[in-house]
């Protein structure tokens, strides 16, 4: 091999390298704690961002005649703290707004989050970080890693959080997660009843696609609503 073969061997594998650090990103975990990044090619990140992109969600009336109690659920919220999908594209607003009540972030209520231009539509997990980070919301964020995503699921559920999870194009509100009792239980805006309605650990991990988000809050301003029992049944 002549050194001018060798060169250009030697020139070829330098390009390589450098395009495929390139062509590498990150996916982050945003929350009060910090970030962490999980290594993804831009075109993989790409079609992850977009595969979470909600869509829009037909209104309907659940076939709940008796939701669960809310003294038996680990986030009781109440039916005054829920928010419908009012144009039917808004599930991830809705979510975030119901989470927003149940913490009386202000942030998020005054004026409801639903209500603006900005929120009417569909949404995805940049366009979530973006409007939280801009409004100065404490939140966490995960997609991506269902491992993670479970484990901020049952810490929120220790603090009585709720937590938005969402199914391919579309989001609901997370309210209880009890594997010894095989039992989620959830919130869907587009339900015209806004009903808890509840399945199985099974059939939530078929449906979830790994996307969660906490609104952290003031667990104190939380504690007090579940301890006074204003609202339970």
């Amino acid at each position: 091999m002549t050194k001018k073969t060798l060169k250009k061997i030697i020139i070829s594998i330098n390009l390589f390298s450098i395009m495929l650090i390139l062509s590498y990103r990150s996916i982050e975990i945003y929350g009060g704690n910090g970030l962490i990044r999980y290594p993804l090619s831009i075109q993989y990140a790409t079609d992850l961002e977009d595969y979470y992109k909600t869509t829009s969600a037909t209104s309907y009336r659940s076939n709940v005649i008796f939701e669960p109690s809310l003294r038996n659920l680990q986030c009781p919220i109440p039916y005054k703290d829920r928010v419908k999908n009012h144009t039917g594209k808004q599930s991830v607003f809705s979510a975030l707004e119901t989470l927003g009540r149940w913490a009386e972030e202000i942030k998020i209520t005054n004026p409801p989050l639903t209500s603006r231009e900005e929120c009417k539509s569909y949404s995805s997990p940049s366009e979530v970080e973006n409007l939280l980070n801009e409004l100065r919301v404490d939140f966490t964020q995960i997609y991506g890693n269902k491992e993670k995503g479970l484990e901020l699921i049952k810490k929120s559920m220790k603090e009585r959080k709720g937590v938005l999870w969402s199914v391919p194009g579309h989001a609901m509100v997370l309210v209880h997660y009890s594997e010894k009792e095989n039992r989620v239980c959830y919130i869907d805006s587009s339900d015209k009843k806004l009903r808890i309605q509840q399945t199985s650990i099974q059939k939530f991990n078929e449906k979830w696609t790994s996307w969660v988000v906490v609104i952290n809050g003031n667990e104190d301003i939380i504690s007090k609503k579940i301890n006074k029992n204003l609202f339970l049944k």
